[in-house]
């Protein structure tokens, strides 16, 4: 059974929300990846080929994310029973391990933003609900990240990081809202927004 599907011993690093939700990225970007195969057979072009080899690196790289981890997050908790003086360091592994996971997902995000244009019909809501869940898995991923901030000692990394933190939150939800407003606009053209 491959390392990523075991979350049934409590001695798996791969247990944590940070591992799930990247692996839930992953999958959903293979999806995407899935989708653009099935519209380069109709239609096919040079940067769909680029995208869906995009797809696949973000896909494989989510997967060694959330290993990573959970191995940087054990080597953190260590340090803290170990009362080391490379606490403070473990723990900026331990934020920037989160941070690379999210980053990650909402660059499949963005991939979703273009892949929305080559697609049409029903594989389209592929795209769509791949955008959602990565959205989703951002969102997850920064909730550990929260909780790392909170034992930083160094107020200036504390907020560089709280302010990526938001962007990437910000970015990752308003381009999936692109997404699944170019879906449903493509789907049914007389969609309208609906006001605020």
């Amino acid at each position: 059974m491959p390392s990523w599907l075991r979350f049934n011993t409590s001695e798996d690093p791969l247990t944590g929300i940070v591992a799930a939700a990247a692996l839930s990225a992953s999958l959903a970007v293979r999806v995407l990846q899935s989708v653009l195969e099935v519209a380069a057979r109709k239609h096919d072009s040079p940067r769909l080929r680029e995208l869906i080899g995009a797809a696949g690196g973000d896909a494989e790289r989510l997967v060694k994310l959330a290993e990573e981890d959970g191995a940087t997050y054990a080597a953190y908790m260590q340090a803290r029973r170990e009362r080391s003086p490379e606490v403070q360091a473990a723990l900026r592994l331990a934020i920037d391990s989160p941070l690379n996971a999210a980053r990650a997902a909402a660059g499949g995000i963005d991939l979703c933003v273009e892949a929305a244009g080559f697609t049409r019909g029903a594989i389209a809501a592929d795209v769509a609900g791949a955008a959602a869940l990565l959205a989703g898995a951002v969102r997850a991923i920064l909730c550990t990240v929260d909780a790392n901030l909170r034992a930083v000692e160094d107020e200036a990394l504390a907020g560089a990081v709280a302010a990526e933190r938001r962007l990437l939150e910000e970015h990752a939800t308003g381009q999936a809202g692109k997404v699944l407003t170019a879906v449903k606009k493509a789907s049914n053209p007389d969609w309208s927004v609906p006001p605020a």
